[in-house]
């Protein structure tokens, strides 16, 4: 017998496990104690109260105005009642008996009776989390109320399927031992008038159930919390003895009992029977205990091995479920993907994603199934992760109109799509700051909440039906309003319980949610990029309705679309109400490009000599990246490989894998990182030399294209309004004897910005010789840099940046300068960006050359 925090440790060892069989875990009364459910006993009481005002009282009084010795003494007069105030409980089942008659009213009590008054415990939430995360899947439960369903729910779309079993009577189609969140109601739901809670009826559990189960009971560890043991249903059903002679519960029953209570005679004859196969943990309280496991279980996941567990049936798949014959995984950017996740893990709580665990998540999103084939990939990853997307999905676009001109098209996978179009709604084409008048004052506002559009922009991209070949659209009118439409429409399951007027209006109400694309939610979901399910839409109308706009949506069955629109608010004759704000703001781009992605551990090697003088049988060029530091040598390769490869020159004893943070603590070996970091980025600079990219000698740290034979060099490129766009890199800028070119290139350096490791991109001009390679002297390019610089504005550098991102990225959304044996170190290409407002500017005429502070 331990206490609450050596359980703990004990349940904790059993959902840490990755290779046996997955913990089950058994729920009972007292789980739901701390959400305001009432215990047996206090369930008890309160049905005695309802049943003698309404019964004895004939309603003169209400319920909670009975006196106890009223109620008391009437419950105890009645024949069937157990007396005794410590065996109060135990007459549960018979108060559901003889009181709740006939069976609507008793649905009507016992679902008003087990509403979680005091909301969803903490212990509940932490539960579903650990669903999430894999650590466990299958919960067994004799409640009747709803905290553990809602607390799952909460935590959709992760759990993307909830499984219910035994919800009434031969409600067994959805139950299969590979299911990832599933719940076996050992009593049914009250909802279908199946709870078990009649003397009559909790004798024996139905033999196709238990038949069912006791396979996985026979074969997991099972985990019980709240439960008192009363039940024969369950006691003598669920954990009666194995009729086939073999060993009762060979992987044990850990029963986890609150400090100081007494067992039920019915646990304790289980103990006896099942010897050492049995386990008493005492434990605080179901909630008490979750929490103490949240810590010890921080950062654990468990992984599915295969993709074929838990997979849905052929015909329960979205479109983003299934398989995609023609794809492979050769056709996903995994260096997106890394990056991507690694983000969603970490915002979820989830442990730290390598480079070893990235398919493995994969395959737990279902965006990758494993066969007896070998990797398939499915319609969302090709959708999220694609390197040709529109190749697989041509119509998988979203064209973009401003005043019914203009018109864009935005290819790529969806995350690509999702930020070139956040950066394209948040221009002031789109989305201006205006100053809105009321009656006493004004206030400065951009015309569109920005979450507004966030949230239009997600929900057309994870809800609209791919299945159709038709575009997206966001048609831009500017100074009244912008419409977002995608083909699909409703999905059936919400057409058929919105309210729509004639004109196809819909009439939103809160939890009213489907998703069409459960993968695509998933993700964009736990990446902070949409709002949970079913608020989203009533959160753009509330939003829309403050900053004095509207908003309406609509459903066209006929035409099988969906249509969001948002109008700004009216301006009147002479915008009385609304103008353009006086006060200017700034998107400022900061050159930085934000590494997503790094390696937990750095290898600090000791040698035993100098690699100068090693011998001639190591070959470094099987090392990958490293610094050299004389007796020792850094890189994020780890040692399994490195020391193998040093073997001759190596200490082994000296040497270590040190965490990254532990390094970062400390300033020296910070700039040696730095240092390191900076290696990986000029290899990835290297592969850039076939078009003309050179790394300038010394430690200068800059990198400038060089001319062709001829002299000029242009590059073309795309960005993401525009597709061939051509770039003179190397202009001639003189003929004759004093020939000299201007060529354009890049300073960069490692810097830590905020506690985040960024690559920082200045561009600069070299001016080179008559050759276009070899820089001028010193005194001659400074000179020239002074003049040319005059031509220089924001614009021009904003370009300049957007140009290297995309240059650099080879137009990815990531660049991989991991080099040999290390695949995890990745680096965004979009530039942080923050919004200043200018406050330091005026528009007196006095003061108008004035700067911003």
């Amino acid at each position: 017998m331990i206490g609450n925090k050596e359980a703990a440790l004990v349940v904790a060892q059993l959902l840490r496990t990755t290779d046996g069989p997955y913990p089950l875990m058994m729920l009972g009364a007292g789980a739901s104690f701390r959400s305001g459910v009432p215990t047996a006993t206090d369930a008890v009481k309160q049905i005695a109260r309802i049943v003698y005002s309404e019964q004895v009282l004939r309603n003169s009084r209400p319920p909670e105005r009975v006196k106890p010795s009223e109620w008391e003494s009437w419950l105890q007069s009645l024949d069937w009642f157990i007396p005794g105030s410590d065996r109060l409980a135990e007459n549960f089942p018979l108060a559901v008996e003889h009181l709740l008659v006939p069976a609507e009213f008793r649905k009507h009590i016992i679902l008003d009776l087990m509403q979680p008054v005091n909301g969803i415990s903490q212990g509940y939430r932490i539960l579903a989390d650990f669903v999430m995360r894999g650590l466990i899947r299958t919960l067994l439960t004799t409640n009747f109320d709803t905290c553990l369903l809602d607390a799952l729910r909460e935590r959709q779309p992760h759990i993307k399927r909830i499984d219910e079993v035994n919800r009434y009577s031969g409600d067994y189609d959805q139950f299969n031992i590979y299911n990832r969140c599933q719940i076996i109601w050992l009593h049914g739901r009250a909802e279908h008038y199946s709870d078990k809670n009649a003397s009559g009826e909790i004798g024996v559990l139905e033999a196709t159930l238990l038949s069912r189960i006791r396979p996985m009971l026979d074969s997991s560890p099972i985990i019980v919390v709240g439960y008192r043991g009363s039940e024969p249903s369950v006691m003598e059903g669920l954990f009666s003895q194995n009729k086939e002679g073999r060993l009762d519960f060979p992987a044990g029953v850990y029963w986890c009992a609150r400090q100081g209570e007494n067992l039920h005679p019915n646990v304790e004859n289980l103990a006896k029977r099942l010897g050492s196969n049995f386990r008493l943990l005492r434990v605080d309280g179901f909630d008490e205990l979750l929490s103490e496991l949240s810590k010890e279980l921080a950062g654990q996941d468990r992984l599915p091995a295969s993709g074929t567990e838990g997979r849905p049936l052929q015909d329960r798949q979205a479109f983003d479920e299934r398989v995609n014959e023609r794809a492979s995984i050769d056709d996903l950017d995994l260096d997106l993907a890394l990056s991507v996740l690694r983000e969603y893990c970490s915002k979820l709580g989830r442990a730290s994603l390598t480079r070893e665990s990235l398919l493995p998540l994969m395959r737990e999103q279902g965006l990758i199934v494993s066969d007896s084939g070998g990797e398939s990939v499915t319609a969302g990853a090709i959708l999220l992760f694609g390197r040709q997307t529109q190749e697989l999905y041509p119509h998988a676009v979203v064209s973009l109109t401003e005043d019914g001109k203009k018109r864009e098209i935005y290819e790529g996978n969806l995350i690509t799509q999702h930020r070139r179009l956040l950066e394209r709604l948040e221009t002031v084409d789109v989305n201006p700051p205006l100053k809105v008048k009321k009656r006493r004052m004004h206030t400065d506002e951009v015309a569109y909440p920005p979450r507004v559009l966030v949230e239009l922009l997600v929900n057309m991209l994870v809800h609209r039906d791919y299945e159709i070949p038709e575009k997206s659209g966001i048609e831009v009118r500017p100074g009244a309003e912008i419409a977002f439409s995608n083909p699909g429409g409703l999905t059936s399951k919400l057409a058929r319980r919105v309210t729509l007027e004639q004109d196809g209006r819909i009439i939103l109400s809160e939890g009213m949610t489907d998703q069409r694309n459960p993968s695509l939610c998933d993700i964009f979901f736990g990446l902070s990029a949409m709002e949970r399910a079913g608020t989203g839409l009533i959160d753009v109308g509330q939003l829309m309705v403050a900053s004095g706009g509207a908003s309406a949506f609509y459903h066209s069955p006929v035409e099988s679309r969906f249509k969001a629109v948002v109008a700004q608010p009216e301006s009147s004759a002479g915008s009385r109400l609304i103008a353009r704000s006086s006060v200017p703001t700034g998107l400022y781009v900061l050159n930085a490009l934000p590494f997503t992605a790094l390696p937990e551990r750095v290898s600090v090697i000791r040698l035993k000599q100098p690699l100068r003088d090693r011998p001639r049988t190591i070959d470094l060029s099987k090392c990958g990246t490293f610094i050299d530091r004389g007796t020792e040598l850094w890189s994020f390769v780890s040692l399994d490989i490195l020391l193998p490869l040093l073997e001759p020159i190596v200490d082994k004893a000296a040497s270590a894998s040190v965490p990254r943070r532990e390094v970062e603590a400390c300033t020296h070996s910070k700039r040696v990182l730095s240092w390191l970091l900076r290696k990986h980025v000029e290899y990835l600079f290297l592969e850039f030399e076939d078009r003309g990219l050179i790394i300038e000698d010394g430690r200068k740290h800059r990198a400038y294209f060089a001319g062709t034979e001829k002299g000029e060099r242009t590059i073309v490129w795309n960005s993401a309004q525009r597709r061939g766009i051509k770039r003179e890199v190397v202009k001639r800028r003189a003929d004759g004897p004093r020939a000299w070119f201007e060529n354009e290139g890049f300073g960069y350096e490692i810097v830590d910005l905020g506690g985040s490791w960024c690559l920082r991109i200045k561009p600069f001009y070299m001016f080179t010789g008559r050759n276009a390679v070899t820089p001028l002297p010193s005194f001659t390019r400074a000179a020239k840099a002074t003049r040319r610089i005059k031509f220089d504005r924001n614009k021009n550098v904003e370009a300049d940046l957007a140009f290297w991102a995309t240059f650099l990225g080879r137009g990815a959304e990531t660049m991989n300068v991991g080099d040999l044996h290390v695949d995890d170190l990745l680096v965004d290409t979009n530039f942080l960006t923050v919004e200043v407002p200018e406050i330091g500017l005026t528009n007196e005429p006095e003061l108008k050359n004035r700067m911003s502070a």
